[in-house]
């Protein structure tokens, strides 16, 4: 019998990607990616990604951070000195150096490994309930949480390739202040509100989020500067937070 159905006639059929083709179409293709991710555990390859390299990352990075946070916390310390007994300040001052020594030399701990899967799995469940909550109940849309957590856990690559560039950057300068964005104009920690604002500026950040609200868009079907707008206003509002309590306590919070 033959076949008489037009071209126009015959189902079309989804083509689902490898996952080498997900993890390069997450930064080349986006828009065609996130449509195809209709599994709800597809989440898991980057996840494990995100914390396996992420984690080696943090670890290798350690010391330097130790010795740039011990100099900050060190003349954080230096105005509060004529506050305080000297007994007092000599006491917190040795308790700072035996933390940040054992930092420094950086020995492995038994709980790393859960950690740097379970720390990013709650961030990408943050931002996951975020788009939900955007799409189902501000916008009127209807999406499975973990099909949006699919989005949130490939669009953490282009954070990952951030952090990854960075760490390059941290090694060849010995150096925990590198920036890779709107810090590069004002490099120099001032303990101001402005430089810890600008240097959570990130070109990868930007980037991550595009992409994130052109997946939202996608899995909605609605357009994705709905969603940019959202996730953009939330992201000012930590990161004007981070700068305020940084200035209280000498620009700790790293992310």
């Amino acid at each position: 019998m033959e076949n008489n159905l037009q071209p126009s006639q015959v189902p079309e059929q989804i083509e689902r990607p490898g996952i080498l083709s997900r993890l390069i179409m997450v930064f080349s293709e986006p828009s065609g990616l996130f449509g195809k991710l209709t599994g709800k555990t597809d989440w898991l390859i980057p996840l494990i990604i995100v914390g396996l390299v992420g984690g080696i990352i943090n670890y290798q990075t350690r010391p330097i951070y130790a010795d740039g946070m011990y100099k900050t916390l060190v003349e954080k310390m230096e105005t509060y000195r004529e506050q305080m007994p000297a007994e007092r300040y000599n006491q917190i001052m040795e308790d700072m150096e035996k933390k940040f020594a054992e930092a420094r030399e950086n020995p492995f701990e038994w709980y790393y490994p859960p950690l740097w899967f379970l720390i990013p799995f709650i961030f990408m469940a943050i931002i996951a309930v975020i788009g939900l909550m955007t799409g189902n109940f501000m916008f009127g849309g209807k999406a499975n949480f973990w099909i949006i957590f699919n989005v949130v856990a490939y669009t953490a690559l282009i954070g990952l390739l951030g952090d990854v560039v960075r760490s390059v950057m941290m090694v060849a300068k010995n150096s925990m202040y590198v920036y890779t964005g709107l810090g590069m104009l004002k490099p120099v920690n001032d303990g101001s509100f402005l430089f810890y604002l600008l240097r959570q500026v990130d070109l990868f950040s930007i980037w991550r989020i595009v992409v994130t609200a052109i997946g939202l868009g996608v899995i909605y079907k609605m357009k994705a500067n709905k969603f940019a707008y959202i996730l953009f206003a939330i992201w000012v509002i930590f990161m004007a937070l981070v700068a305020v309590a940084n200035q209280f306590i000498g620009g700790t919070i790293i992310y």
